[in-house]
């Protein structure tokens, strides 16, 4: 007879996403917020951005687990309690992929804008971006929306698997080491 997986709960797995926004925000952030101020170009944007994007797909896929999930000993599987592949991390990571690579076109359209350029300090410079691309507010009201249901799909699993949209749709499990 073969052990039971010990799913991740809920707020495992919350804390994993705090950390990894932690991390990932603040150094993405940080660059960011450097390169409005220093450099101005969208060329320094988009390899963090970049990065940013393929964080979680790669190491979901490479270490089983993000740092977040790392130090919360948490893994992510398939549904036969195996390694993930890279496909498949991908496809699991679509929530938060699809909006960052909307915001890519945007970014580079206000880099390429001179009133937007002209713009000193970087509140102001996201606050002229909202303004200038007034659709990227109704977009980003959709995905939080979508946060919101593979969050409340998360909380109300009934099968105590404790799978959220993302694992639905990927087929995958998140583990307790």
């Amino acid at each position: 007879m073969t052990e039971e997986p010990q799913y991740a709960k809920f707020w495992d797995r919350f804390g994993a996403y705090i950390l990894d926004a932690i991390i990932v925000g603040l150094i993405s952030y940080g660059i960011n917020y450097l390169n409005f101020t220093t450099v101005k170009s969208f060329y320094v944007y988009l390899p963090i951005a970049i990065i940013g994007i393929l964080y979680k797909p790669y190491m979901e896929s490479y270490y089983q687990a993000t740092l977040g999930k790392m130090a919360l000993n948490l893994k992510v599987t398939d549904h036969n309690f195996e390694q993930i592949d890279f496909e498949k991390s991908l496809l699991r990571s679509l929530i938060i992929m699809i909006p960052a690579l909307i915001y890519i076109p945007v970014q580079y359209l206000a880099y390429d804008n001179p009133n937007l350029m002209a713009i000193e300090g970087f509140w102001s410079f996201s606050k002229g971006v909202q303004e200038t691309y007034p659709t990227m507010g109704t977009f980003n009201s959709f995905y939080s929306l979508i946060f919101f249901v593979d969050l409340i799909m998360l909380l109300t699993d009934s099968s105590k698997r404790n799978r959220s949209l993302k694992d639905r749709i990927a087929k995958t499990f998140v583990l307790k080491k």
